[in-house]
């Protein structure tokens, strides 16, 4: 610009080239006067659209606290969130009820599962989803059982116990002995373990034989995992679904609940329905135990006869059960919905039957309107394949599995 201006003063350049000089000078700085115009517009512009306030990026949702994986229910203790189950053996003859810690008014088991073992007696399972949370004692305790064992394995439970049954290969018995070696089961037999922490004792204040008086502390169980050196957290194992809010479990009503476990099973589960508390009772235990959902499963059983049993001469019969799915029950609210279970990846799955038939049913209805569509008869498999993944939601709360023979004998009988 100065050598421009320089030439403007001197008049440097004669005639025609001076003029022809001085019109392109003033057509250049016109030039510059509007591209000036247009850059204040563009960047005073950009300018104040900075100076605009900025919407604020959508906030995550909160995740509500965290729920015990057995119940639906917000755990007591939010760091208990991914603990490990543990799972106790607790007896069911006449001279062990009522058993210790089962009613218990703030720690009773989270589900409580019960089966057939030998001679038609029965023995409970009783699982925790948080073992710093447990009676102050449990009991009577007794010994394992490979049924119970594999039932435990779908949950990833630590596996509480007082002895054991033994194989007997002349008689192809497998016992629990052998399930816990092959399968590497995390568990604490009182008959092996040194107890540091002294987590077994007896409670003799029943006029019982001392098989009917073994008992585990609650308060103990934290400590004697840490003794053991047991993983603490739980692996891949049955995800239950649970509803947000409690419903009724079908559209038929149901009071009463009689399970027979099996044609040679002496004693029958009993449960009634309270409509003022709207749960389910029983006085099976001598006390008074309450759930909220009550299970039926039906399985394949086998009946194995251990011969000489401890010398005695005379033989046991064990009931195995096969964990090969099949028909059940679930009670909730005074209704009942039949449903279907199955073992899938070793996890338990509970199916939602009547949503099933429901899915397939409108899946069957959508291909008949459909005729004329090519694409319908893929359609309807399709949404049929999905009505079978459909899973059953059971109501927050405390769960009785009840565990019969489908090949057996086992029967339930339901009325309003």
């Amino acid at each position: 610009m100065r050598l421009v201006c320089a030439i403007l003063q001197t008049g440097g350049l004669p005639g025609l080239m001076e003029r022809k000089i001085k019109i392109g000078i003033i057509v250049a700085l016109a030039a510059a006067v509007i591209l000036g115009g247009m850059m204040a517009v563009i960047y005073g512009g950009a300018g104040k659209k900075a100076e605009q306030p900025q919407k604020k990026a959508a906030e995550p949702a909160e995740e509500g606290p965290a729920l015990n994986p057995l119940t639906g229910i917000e755990l007591a203790d939010q760091n208990a969130e991914g603990r490990r189950i543990t799972a106790f053996v607790v007896e069911n003859a006449p001279d062990a009820r009522p058993q210790w810690g089962m009613d218990d008014k703030k720690y009773s088991p989270d589900i409580i599962l019960q089966g057939e073992v030998e001679g038609g007696i029965t023995r409970t399972l009783w699982l925790y989803a948080d073992y710093k949370k447990l009676p102050d004692v449990i009991g009577p305790m007794r010994s394992a059982r490979p049924p119970y064992i594999h039932f435990s394995e779908l949950f990833d439970a630590i596996f509480i116990h007082w002895g054991l049954s033994h194989s007997k290969a002349a008689d192809g018995y497998v016992g629990a002995d052998k399930v816990f070696y092959q399968d590497k089961v995390d568990h604490i037999n009182q008959m092996s373990y040194s107890d540091p922490v002294g987590l077994y004792g007896r409670d003799s204040s029943r006029a019982v034989s001392s098989e009917h008086t073994g008992i585990v502390h609650g308060d103990k169980v934290a400590a004697a995992i840490k003794d053991k050196g047991f993983r603490t957290t739980s692996k891949d194992c049955t995800e239950l679904k649970f509803n947000d809010k409690a419903k009724k479990a079908g559209s038929k009503a149901c009071n009463d609940l009689t399970l027979q476990f099996s044609r040679v099973s002496y004693e029958p589960a009993v449960w009634t329905y309270n409509k003022e508390d709207k749960k389910y009772h029983t006085q099976d235990f001598q006390n008074s135990l309450s759930r909220d959902n009550l299970l039926v499963l039906f399985d394949q059983t086998e009946y194995i006869t251990k011969t000489n049993y401890k010398g005695s001469g005379s033989g046991v019969t064990y009931c195995d059960y096969g964990l090969s799915g099949g028909k059940g029950y679930y009670l909730s609210r005074g209704t009942v919905e039949k449903i279907r279970w199955k073992v899938k990846d070793g996890k338990l799955v509970l199916i939602d039957k009547e949503a099933m038939d429901r899915a397939a049913k409108k899946a069957e209805e959508k291909a008949k309107s459909d005729s004329s569509d090519e694409s319908s008869d893929s359609s309807a498999e399709q949404a049929s394949a999905e009505a079978k993944t459909i899973e059953l939601k059971l109501n927050p709360g405390k769960t009785w599995i009840g565990w019969a023979s489908a090949n057996n004998g086992g029967a339930i009988h339901l009325s309003e």
